[in-house]
């Protein structure tokens, strides 16, 4: 149970994060307000002065799509198929659009047509079968996807430890072994994510979502930090509010996970969470996840003392998506954790703050001649992390508590092989800064592997 001061610092991050969140779905609403709908209605102004003009009426449904009128696109769409039936671009983004509504059989009906004929863009028919694929997936009851990851990572400290000997202890200076210190290594990983969705096919669309999460890690010198890690989450999918939010869903969900570190159970966590997501314009998204979960660590392997780290974890994070362009798309997310254990010098609040970019891009030259399919995909992201320890470790320092500040910089690029395989490469640097040198580290890492979809 959360104690009176977890509770009031929890709260307290939580409705900032919340604010935080809702104030930049505001922002954005009203900057699409007072571009995009001016521009859209606008646009039906000049398309109702000339509806023959097929440009115009494709203006129209264009700034539709922008502002997540999806309604309004389609009926100017379908209006250019009276003045000109030959139109497969057309007839695809209807059925792109249908099938954004959930329509499938109009869906299909649209995409079906836009491929009949000799002389449809060879672009038009890779959309279509991407399409069709995919609702033949969807309307199926039973859907399973998922992703594989693999590869091998060098880091400069492995171990997380100090880089130098001089550490706080009992109150004074003291030296640490140097069994403790970084030490540089090397692992092979392999990261899996699976999903299951039961579609039970009502009229409401509701849908419900099994996921699996698995990661496995194998040092090649510090074993003690050989890890594996499983999560499994359960629960139904459906529109939020659907009376008054458009574009919103929900997924209130139960969650397990263990985790075994050196070959023998390390701790294991269950609880409940809630994932909100929302489409605010056709270029902006965003989402909010909350979670509370037991910790039980286990005394396997002298790990004598774990056990004094047993409690309750609660989480909530927020994220905002942008879309610049269609090569272009700006990320942030901000979030809070409260860990509140039985032991209270292990008790924390940690405040997460980041922000992203993600760049579609044309190969670099010279690559451009391999066998690869596709643009690359290029992210950098940074994170900024700031830990708070409720009360001082007794084994360390007697009055002073711990305070740590971390920060991550990752720089991802993503080779396609093909539709479903593809060559990832990564580098990432943390730094964390504490006001004890028992904490204080920095660790390059560099990353190299092999993904597959399906």
């Amino acid at each position: 149970m959360l104690r009176e001061g977890g509770i009031l610092r929890t709260a307290m991050a939580f409705g900032l994060a919340a604010v935080l969140w809702l104030s930049a779905g505001v922002a954005t609403r009203a900057y699409a307000a007072s571009s995009l709908e001016q521009q859209f209605d606008q646009a039906f102004q000049h398309m109702l002065q000339d509806p023959a003009n097929l440009d115009k009426s494709f203006k129209y449904a264009e700034l539709g799509i922008e502002i997540g009128d999806y309604e309004a696109a389609i009926s100017a769409l379908e209006r250019m198929l009276l003045y000109n039936p030959d139109l497969p671009r057309v007839r695809l983004e209807l059925g792109v659009l249908y099938f954004r509504l959930g329509s499938y059989t109009i869906a299909r009906a649209y995409l079906t047509r836009a491929v009949e004929g000799a002389n449809v863009p060879d672009d038009v028919r890779a959309r279509v079968a991407v399409f069709l694929d995919e609702i033949d997936n969807r309307l199926s009851k039973h859907r399973f996807s998922g992703s594989v990851y693999s590869g091998m990572r060098y880091q400069t400290n492995a171990n997380a430890g100090p880089e130098r000997a001089a550490i706080r202890l009992l109150d004074t200076e003291g030296v640490l072994d140097g069994e403790f210190t970084a030490k540089v290594d090397w692992n092979a990983f392999v990261s899996s994510n699976f999903r299951h969705v039961y579609d039970p096919q009502s009229h409401s669309g509701d849908v419900l979502e099994t996921d699996l999460l698995v990661y496995i890690s194998q040092q090649s010198n510090q074993h003690q930090l050989d890890l594996v890690f499983s999560e499994i989450s359960m629960g139904p999918r459906g529109q939020f509010l659907r009376e008054f939010i458009e574009n919103a869903s929900w997924r209130p969900h139960i969650v397990a996970s263990i985790v075994i570190l050196d070959d023998s159970p390390y701790y294991e966590t269950y609880g409940a969470g809630v994932d909100i997501d929302k489409q605010f314009t056709a270029k902006t998204n965003g989402s909010v996840s909350a979670s509370y979960v037991q910790k039980t660590y286990r005394a396997d392997a002298g790990r004598t003392t774990a056990r004094l780290q047993n409690g309750a974890e609660a989480d909530l994070e927020g994220n905002v998506g942008y879309r610049v362009n269609d090569k272009v798309m700006l990320t942030s997310n901000a979030g809070v954790a409260n860990l509140d254990t039985d032991i209270s010098l292990y008790s924390n609040t940690e405040f997460t703050f980041g922000l992203g970019a993600i760049v579609t891009h044309d190969p670099p030259k010279y690559f451009d001649k391999l066998l690869v399919t596709g643009p690359w995909t290029t992210s950098l992201s940074g994170t900024a992390i700031y830990s708070r320890y409720h009360a001082p470790d007794s084994s360390i320092d007697t009055f002073v508590k711990r305070k740590d500040h971390e920060y991550r910089a990752t720089l991802l690029t993503s080779i396609p092989i093909n539709k479903s395989w593809s060559v990832t490469a990564t580098l990432a640097r943390t730094s964390v800064n504490s006001n004890f040198l028992n904490y204080s580290y920095n660790n390059s890492a560099a990353s190299v592997g092999a993904s597959v979809r399906f």
